[in-house]
């Protein structure tokens, strides 16, 4: 872990050991004075990574003391925070202009804690992500690898955009930085808008351009392409380690949520059980699949599977037995469907097929191999059969859903009535029975 220092200097001693203590419970070593002639001293001899400075002290304003530090080699880009005892708005712009990075009141220290937390993760946090950088500069190259390989990141780079184009298309990265004036056949901007075509389907990875050109129509057009963000040469390490540092995090929480959201969505259409399909998924999904087959005049077949004598098994063997029963069957039948078909869990032990341009002897061949195979295979030790009722509707009838399941079920309670393990067909003339299932 990083060692972090941070450098107090405030008149008030209440309010300085409250700063102290604040910065060593967020991780800092801490020098403390009262003096800022004493701070700057401390600041000269070491290199602190975050100054806080009173509005007064007994020998030089916090003004003064921010322009003095920043005189210090080194101290261009450190935090120094102003803590003020009163709001004086002429006091606070002279601080800001002196080179104030921020101002905090001594009476509500919350914002200041808050601060503290973000400069922590900062300073300290290791990054982890992939970095695809382009830049023909040998030596500037260099220098930015350096930065990026010490923030935690892998880099992929190159000198030239076609290199990098083809790395794109086969690698996933989590960011891309490149030059715009590239040499070769490829410019940068080229490659900026490639990479933007295909944002849609690769994810929407953060470009951050650069040049040595700062103009501001570039720039404009640039922001027009699709990068991100936009930094001019001679590139300062500092702004661009954070700008890196936001835009990787910024992404990897994006793509953290995305991720949540897919587990949630899975979670609302799976059954737990059974890993299929739930009623509430086929009922969204299968608009689509009506739709389809009245648009292609396509026939369009489901068939429903229900166990038999599902409930004995749950008396006989247990619940347990019989979860377990449905668990691994719901496995197997994933094996017999095709990509474009959809196979749910309707009820306790009810299945449904939906099978898209399917003919009603194609499902009916589909369904005798399902019951062949099941001759062979005992999900949790328990031999089991099947009853099937199949309906077939054709792309120029008018069918929803329940429609088709209605004609589907009324085929697989026959087939229960005609002694269970068999398949029936709906032919439109099924009698209206409930059998003893």
């Amino acid at each position: 872990m990083r060692k972090l220092n941070a450098l107090v200097i405030d008149g008030d001693s209440s309010s300085r050991h409250v700063v102290q203590k604040l910065l060593e419970q967020a991780g800092f070593t801490v020098e403390a004075t009262s003096l800022g002639q004493e701070g700057l001293t401390l600041a000269r001899k070491s290199r602190f990574n975050l100054v806080c400075c009173g509005d007064r002290q007994a020998d030089i304003t916090g003004s003064e003391f921010c322009s003095k530090v920043r005189a210090i080699p080194g101290y261009d880009f450190v935090p120094v925070i102003v803590l003020a005892a009163e709001d004086n708005s002429r006091t606070l712009k002279q601080a800001l202009l002196a080179g104030a990075t921020d101002i905090f009141s001594k009476d509500d220290l919350t914002e200041l804690e808050i601060y503290i937390q973000r400069i922590v993760e900062r300073e300290v946090r290791q990054l982890t992500g992939r970095v695809l950088f382009i830049e023909d500069s040998q030596v500037l190259q260099e220098i930015i690898i350096d930065l990026l390989t010490d923030m935690g990141l892998d880099v992929d780079s190159y000198t030239h955009a076609e290199g990098a184009w083809e790395a794109f298309r086969t690698g996933q990265y989590d960011l891309i930085i490149t030059d715009i004036m590239l040499e070769g056949a490829m410019s940068g901007i080229t490659l900026v808008r490639k990479i933007s075509r295909l944002q849609g389907e690769y994810g929407s990875i953060p470009i951050i351009a650069t040049s040595g050109f700062d103009n501001a129509s570039r720039k404009i057009e640039l922001f027009h392409l699709g990068v991100n963000d936009y930094v001019a040469k001679p590139i300062v390490r500092e702004e661009l380690r954070q700008r890196v540092f936001n835009h990787v995090v910024s992404y990897q929480r994006m793509l953290e949520l995305r991720s949540q959201q897919a587990s949630l969505y899975s979670l609302a259409m799976l059954d737990e059980l059974t890993q299929l399909f739930n009623r509430h998924a086929l009922r969204e999904f299968a608009g689509k699949y009506f739709s389809e087959a009245h648009r292609f005049n396509r026939p369009l077949s489901m068939a429903v599977m229900d166990i038999d004598h599902f409930k004995t098994i749950n008396e006989t063997r247990g619940y347990s037995t019989g979860d377990k029963v449905l668990s691994e069957f719901g496995v197997w039948l994933k094996r017999f469907v095709r990509d474009e078909d959809m196979i749910a869990r309707w009820a306790s032990e009810e299945f449904v097929f939906l099978l898209s341009n399917c003919e009603s002897s194609t499902a009916l061949t589909l369904m005798e191999r399902i019951q062949k195979r099941l001759e062979q295979f005992k999900p949790a030790n328990v031999s089991i059969t099947v009853s099937i009722g199949i309906a077939t509707v054709n792309g120029h009838q008018k069918h929803s859903l329940n429609s088709l399941f209605e004609l589907a079920d009324s085929a697989m309670y026959r087939a229960k009535m005609s002694g269970r393990n068999c398949i029936r067909v709906y032919d439109g003339d099924e009698d209206e029975l409930e059998p003893d299932v």
